[in-house]
Order: structure tokens, then sequence, then C-alpha cells
């Protein structure tokens, strides 16, 4: 214990006196390795993923809802946590995103509402 406090005094001595002020000074002088050369990064090539999602996003913002009824939907904690992360990530509201994804299914799926139509003209009320 007492070589501690020894040491401990050693180094506040030359502390005070200033000694350790020319010993850094010539450890600064001696660089014992060149300067690292620091390469500028390249500019992170956009995924093609990243190109898709982000024209999704745009064609989100430019789709306009026209309708006034209101519907209550559920869902799973999964699909509601993914849309609060959209909303989160890409300020698109929650029924915004839904319905534009209906809208874009029926859009891929044109067989599918003449063949509702179809069904409730068959089918006796």
């Amino acid at each position: 214990m007492n070589e501690i406090k020894s040491l401990a005094d050693q180094l506040r001595e030359k502390l005070r006196t200033g000694e350790t002020d020319n010993s850094l000074a010539t450890a600064k002088n001696k660089d014992p390795l060149p300067p690292i050369e620091k390469k500028p990064k390249k500019p992170p090539k956009p995924s093609p993923d990243g190109e898709r999602a982000n024209a999704f996003f745009q064609s989100i913002g430019e789709f306009r809802i026209e309708g006034t009824e209101k519907s209550l939907i559920r869902v799973d904690k999964r699909t509601m946590n993914l849309l609060k992360r959209i909303k989160l990530a890409k300020g698109v509201d929650m029924n915004r995103f839904i319905v534009y994804c209906l809208h874009q299914y029926i859009a891929q799926h044109p067989w599918l509402p003449g063949h509702i139509h179809e069904t409730l003209k068959n089918t006796e009320l």
C-alpha cells in the first residue's frame, strides 16, 4: 500500500515540477506511425428494393382518399405494429395506407368486383 502512495506522490511531484510537459512534447514529436490517409467513402448505391419502396410511398402520398364513410376494422397485433412503424417512418396515415393497398389489390384483380356483384345477384336474401 505504501508503494502505491509513493508512486502517486511521485506522479504528483512530477506534475508540479513540469517534468511531464517535456516528456509529452518529445512524445508528440516522435510519430511512430505515418498518418493514415482516409479515402472518401463512396455513397451507397441505392438498392432496387429501396427504389421500389420510395416509388411505393410516393404513390401513396399522391393518392387521395375521396370517401366519407368510416369503418371499424380489426387487425392483429403484428399488422398494427407494422402500420404504426409506417406512420413513424414515412408519415403515412394508417387509413390512407389501408385504402391505397385495397385499391391496388382490386386493380390487380379486376374480376373480383364483378364476381361479388354476380354472387349477390344470385343469392336469395
